[in-house]
């Protein structure tokens, strides 16, 4: 099955499998209710078939909503049959990345989003590596037209990379995309509860970004200390002197630092004052 443009039910939709359940609300929603109601639909929503009459949206989830404010009962969808789960994930943040900003999302999904990311710049990245190949090979066998074809190349590479435009899609600086960068290169038993501190409040981004440079056991240390003792948080300045993870080094197999070493980064909320001993007993 290929793709066909009909017209089908609202209620036969479906929200994504990692779309958030948060849409257009207040004068976002009516604007874009009194857009549609003047001018129409200008552009199907994307769906994919997931049972018999039943659809997943892939793209359009506010215009979904939109329609069903206005009293509609179906909708002009795009129905793609044969998309993959790689396109369907593709399309889904490529649409978010035009549509919602990147401060909408919870910590969870924006974690996504630059996962997302990551892969397209290791693609785009590779792909970069096979041009600079046969640069190379023009360059062996063609003379002064293939050096003039080289640097023009190379001028080239010197614009705009890869990590800044995904940073410019996703609304954020290339500063700000290099900290979630680092942050999701910590292994998934780490990453999953960092993640869950940033949603609980517990920890801000910068301390996330500070904590993804330490060393992972000490990190195991700081988030079991966070855990167990709700009244403090990390403070940065301290944080920052703890040791920082070597690249190329094992940073497990390094004498681990005593647990109440990292715990005196937390401080009361309060007082500020540095986590009494007592307490670590």
């Amino acid at each position: 099955m290929g793709s066909e443009m009909k017209e089908i039910l609202i209620d036969s939709l479906r929200p994504f499998g990692k779309h958030s359940g948060r849409t257009y609300e207040g004068e976002r929603l009516r604007l874009l209710m009194c857009s549609i109601e003047e001018n129409g639909l200008f552009n199907p929503i994307i769906v994919r078939p997931i049972d018999r009459d039943k659809y997943e949206i892939i793209s359009g989830h506010n215009r979904v909503k939109a329609m069903k404010e206005l009293g509609r009962s179906t909708i002009l969808a795009k129905i793609e049959g044969d998309l993959t789960e790689e396109k369907a994930i593709e399309i889904f943040y490529e649409s978010n990345f035009n549509q919602q900003s990147f401060s909408d999302w919870n910590y969870a999904q924006r974690i996504e989003a630059v996962q997302y990311c990551e892969k397209k710049i290791k693609e785009y990245s590779q792909q970069g590596k096979r041009t600079d190949l046969e640069r190379d090979k023009k360059v062996a066998v063609g003379g002064a037209t293939s050096v003039q074809t080289r640097q023009k190349l190379e001028e080239k590479s010197k614009q705009t990379t890869t990590r800044d435009k995904m940073a410019r899609e996703l609304g954020i600086s290339t500063a700000t995309l290099s900290k979630y960068r680092r942050i999701i290169k910590l292994p998934d038993e780490l990453l999953d509860p960092l993640v869950g501190l940033l949603e609980e409040k517990r920890i801000n981004f910068e301390a996330a970004y500070v904590i993804s440079n330490m060393r992972d056991i000490d990190i195991r240390f700081l988030i079991k200390g966070i855990n167990k003792y709700p009244d403090r948080k990390p403070d940065l300045n301290t944080l920052k002197n703890l040791p920082k993870r070597n690249v190329g080094i094992n940073s497990d197999i390094i004498e681990a630092m005593d647990e109440r070493q990292v715990l005196k980064a937390l401080i009361a909320q309060v007082s500020s004052d540095v986590i009494n001993p007592r307490y670590l007993k």
